[in-house]
């Protein structure tokens, strides 16, 4: 275990998680006004995107993870504060503050990448399942207030094993370059057809985690089963995610492009076909199964997208790189959430269906596009 393990763990140690919806209804929020609020998340980070990877590549990964987790710091306590007071300016706030693959790319490189994802993903996993064990003693002895409290407290002991993160190697951490060179690489990105795939696919499924995130407790109830057992699914899901690095290891050396699609194609079925679910027999496995393949799905799209940006010579300015991506999948995930926030009205299967029927469109491209490049 390293400094990045014990961050992802204090990462993970989301005590409201269970409750994380209830946060922002308790205080006045609508399933409207929610997805509203996660499309203004989306609007700052794409606006920020650019500035904020040029400023990560010129100051070194390393330093911008501390910066990253003192802002994710400022969240919480911003959330916590938003909470108490009950004030939506506040939830504005912190969607404003909030918003790594980088830093992980350059340090273990393409071989390893995956592998090491994978396993900080774990420690992230086991942070969530101790945190979601211990939900129910605080949330009855402290409430939704405890809860809150005690994931600040975490994230300030995320942002101290920030600080013993190892540094990058210095040939990660490119010289100063003039202006019109980096525009000129990142225009590779924007006119690249592999590239505007992946974004569209990585947007998807930051909807789909959304969903998962907020919105599975909602589906339990339309398909009839008591709430009750929502801390159950959690734990077993989480569970289930941790089999991502073994499966990652399982599949090395066979095609990382194939296993994306595949991933996806999976993941936008699964989807689509909870969204339709109703009979609890059908509805439970899905849950527990669909965050272990959004799971290997994201981890695949990540290193794809890491491969590309070294396709396109662009590996100087990788954190802008990615930031220009990024960009585009903000945007598409503004459009989803505006989407969703008239679908809410509807049934929120309707959102996971939408998503998951996006999901399979994204999917079917990407495996002819691949055809066409060896990737």
């Amino acid at each position: 275990m390293d400094a990045y393990d014990g961050m992802s763990l204090c990462g993970g140690l989301v005590f409201f998680a269970p409750v994380a919806l209830l946060v922002r209804t308790q205080a006045g929020i609508s399933e409207t006004q929610f997805f509203l609020l996660q499309a203004l998340l989306s609007g700052i980070i794409a606006l920020g995107e650019l500035p904020t990877g040029h400023l990560t590549d010129r100051m070194g990964y390393r330093r911008s993870l501390i910066l990253a987790q003192l802002l994710l710091l400022a969240a919480r306590g911003l959330l916590l504060a938003a909470f108490l007071m009950r004030s939506l300016p506040l939830f504005v706030a912190e969607a404003l503050v909030e918003g790594i693959s980088a830093y992980l790319y350059a340090l273990y490189g393409e071989s390893d990448y995956l592998p090491k994802a994978a396993h900080a993903a774990n420690f992230g996993t086991a942070g969530f399942l101790l945190s979601t064990a211990a939900y129910a003693l605080l949330y009855r002895y402290f409430g939704l207030t405890g809860l809150l409290a005690a994931t600040v407290l975490a994230g300030a002991a995320g942002f101290v094993c920030s600080l013993f993160l190892r540094r990058e190697p210095r040939a990660a951490v490119p010289e100063h370059r003039s202006q019109s060179t980096m525009w000129g690489q990142l225009g590779k990105i924007f006119r690249d057809g592999q590239a505007l795939l992946l974004t569209a696919l990585l947007s998807m499924f930051s909807v789909a985690w959304l969903l998962v995130n907020f919105f599975y407790a909602e589906k339990l109830a339309d398909c009839g089963i008591p709430l009750t057992w929502l801390s159950a699914i959690i734990i077993a899901y989480s569970a289930g995610q941790m089999l991502a690095e073994p499966i990652i290891r399982l599949c090395a050396g066979k095609s990382r492009s194939r296993l994306t699609a595949i991933f996806c194609l999976l993941c936008g079925g699964g989807l689509a076909a909870f969204g339709w679910l109703r009979t609890p027999w059908a509805a439970v496995p899905l849950m527990v199964l669909l965050p272990l393949l959004l799971d290997l799905a994201s981890f695949y799209l990540e290193e794809r997208q890491n491969h590309l940006i070294d396709r396109l010579d662009a590996g100087r300015d990788r954190a802008a790189a990615l930031s220009a991506m990024n960009i585009g999948v903000n945007l598409a995930e503004i459009a989803s959430l505006f989407a969703s926030s008239l679908l809410a009205a509807l049934g929120i299967g309707w959102c996971f269906a939408l998503c998951g029927g996006l999901l399979l469109l994204g999917a079917l491209g990407y495996m002819l596009s691949s055809r066409k490049i060896k990737f």
